[in-house]
């Protein structure tokens, strides 16, 4: 029997996912609904995580003052000028877009989701503010369209989130996990190496966790440092140091390895705006850097979920060195 072709990629990538399950790639419209967050407004804390930016980690394009109706209308006429026609995901993308009162929230899923076009509601939010109203609220959308519950787990070393002035814990997460998959939602979490006091082991803790909670998809990113967030004066003084463009590809490439083999990639890189954008400066080669860990993987003959084992990881290379 003649041998099946390499898969393009050794992970499951967003793009091929979406190109499997809807015939072809969606576009992403980034949405500013106009909120804040807990540790922002001194419900929890002050000042944002550190490394979070004025504009709430929200795309450089996004215009908040058109509202949401009319971000999204815009962006799809922007789309299908260029594209012609095609779907979308409807990404509220930039603070917390659960922390306000149902009727608003409501309100705003409505308007994201106002186009026929639009094929996926994805919310981004913190763990913490994520309850069984919120939950039933999203999964209500369910009979238009898929929805995804995007959740900044970042580290699972308690001590990495207090220095973030994060303001919130892994069982917050595994907490707003086991909610979500009660109603039937998608998980996509975050999780940024790079952060001061984190180490590789802390990485794969956190694929267990990943892997424990039934998580869907996850983003990985690189820690950055832009311009305009409360990080970037510990930068500058030279108190955080950045992983090596190697380091972060080495850590990715453990991480792979180790998650299971049906979990969607998001993203394995992340940069700000390059006006702002201060280190690394290998994070806005983003194509080299992916091609970078597609060929690592290829180097260690390994694909997504080689060392992930069901009820419980195996040890990777990396523990197994520490």
């Amino acid at each position: 029997m003649q041998a099946a072709m390499p898969p393009a990629l050794p992970y499951l990538s967003l793009r091929e996912h979406l190109k499997a399950e809807w015939g072809a790639a969606l576009h992403r419209l980034c949405l500013d609904a106009g909120f804040t967050c807990p540790n922002r407004d001194g419900s929890k804390a002050f000042g944002g995580c550190t490394f979070c930016d004025v504009a709430g980690s929200g795309a450089s394009h996004i215009e908040g003052a058109l509202g949401v109706r009319r971000q999204v209308l815009h962006q799809i006429a922007q789309c299908e000028q260029r594209h012609g026609p095609t779907r979308y995901i409807a990404y509220l993308q930039a603070f917390t877009n659960t922390y306000a009162p149902l009727d608003r929230l409501r309100a705003v899923y409505e308007a994201a989701v106002c186009h026929p076009d639009v094929a996926v509601l994805s919310v981004g939010t913190r763990s913490d503010c994520v309850d069984a109203p919120v939950c039933e609220l999203l999964a209500g959308f369910g009979d238009r369209v898929q929805v995804w519950l995007e959740l900044g787990l970042q580290s699972v070393n308690q001590a990495t989130l207090d220095r973030v002035n994060r303001a919130e814990t892994p069982d917050d997460f595994r907490q707003a996990c086991r909610l979500a998959r009660t109603y039937g939602l998608r998980v996509v979490a975050h999780v940024i190496v790079g952060l001061p006091g984190d180490t590789p082991a802390d990485y794969l803790r956190a694929v267990d966790l990943l892997n424990a909670e039934g998580v869907w998809g996850v983003k990985i990113h690189n820690l950055y440092i832009d311009r305009r967030a409360p990080m970037a004066a510990d930068w500058e003084a030279g108190s955080i140091t950045l992983p090596t463009r190697d380091e972060y590809v080495a850590s990715v490439c453990d991480m792979l390895e180790r998650l299971r083999p049906d979990m969607v990639i998001h993203r394995l890189s992340g940069q700000a705006p390059r006006a702002y954008h201060l280190a690394p400066a290998w994070a806005l080669e983003k194509s080299a850097l992916l091609k970078a860990i597609t060929a690592e993987m290829r180097r260690r003959e390994s694909v997504q979920g080689c060392r992930y084992r069901s009820g419980g990881a195996s040890l990777s290379a990396v523990e197994q060195r520490i």
